[in-house]
């Protein structure tokens, strides 16, 4: 995926080292209920369409920005479905970047444009049953299995989804 000048100004300063990126996608479904996926021209692994939000940038803006980029569709938004992240949501890249994401997944409706990979990072453009997104067997890339929750959560229900909280104060604090 290309790195953002944002991104390669701060990798240049700080290395490899574990950063904290917010990212914004957008679920997609058609009329069969099925959603749409992008297959990663970099590993060949199926994902959300979405990506980086950049700095100033609305994430409603880069999740369709991102959309129309990966898969030639245009879409307005919805709702937020989500925001994803934890322990789960940490890739680690082959160059040895590390990044944790934390994702606003918003449900969108399709507006214009036609399913077709638009900007070198997808391959393929495709939408998949709930049996199929969910497979064990389809490959994923990394920070779609962060988002798996978000696609797990897109078919189930129409209520917010965030991570209950695991962290309380202490006891002594007043």
């Amino acid at each position: 995926m290309p790195m953002s000048d944002f991104l390669r100004n701060l990798r240049g300063k700080i290395g490899h080292d574990l950063i904290i990126m917010p990212a914004a996608s957008v679920a997609l479904f058609d009329q069969q209920q099925r959603i749409l996926l992008i297959r990663l021209s970099d590993t060949g692994r199926w994902a959300i369409p979405g990506g980086g939000v950049e700095p100033g940038e609305v994430p409603a803006d880069a999740a369709i920005r991102e959309m129309w980029e990966e898969s030639g569709i245009v879409v307005e938004l919805v709702r937020v479905l989500g925001v994803f992240g934890g322990p789960y949501s940490i890739v680690d890249y082959p160059n040895g970047d590390r990044t944790a994401y934390v994702a606003t997944i918003f449900l969108g409706r399709q507006i214009g444009g036609r399913p077709q990979p638009r900007d070198g990072e997808a391959t393929e453009v495709k939408y998949f049953t709930k049996a199929e997104a969910l497979s064990p067997d389809l490959p994923r890339a990394p920070t779609s299995q962060a988002a798996l929750p978000g696609v797990f959560h897109a078919f189930e229900t129409n209520s917010v989804y965030f991570a209950p909280p695991t962290f309380s104060p202490p006891e002594s604090v007043e």
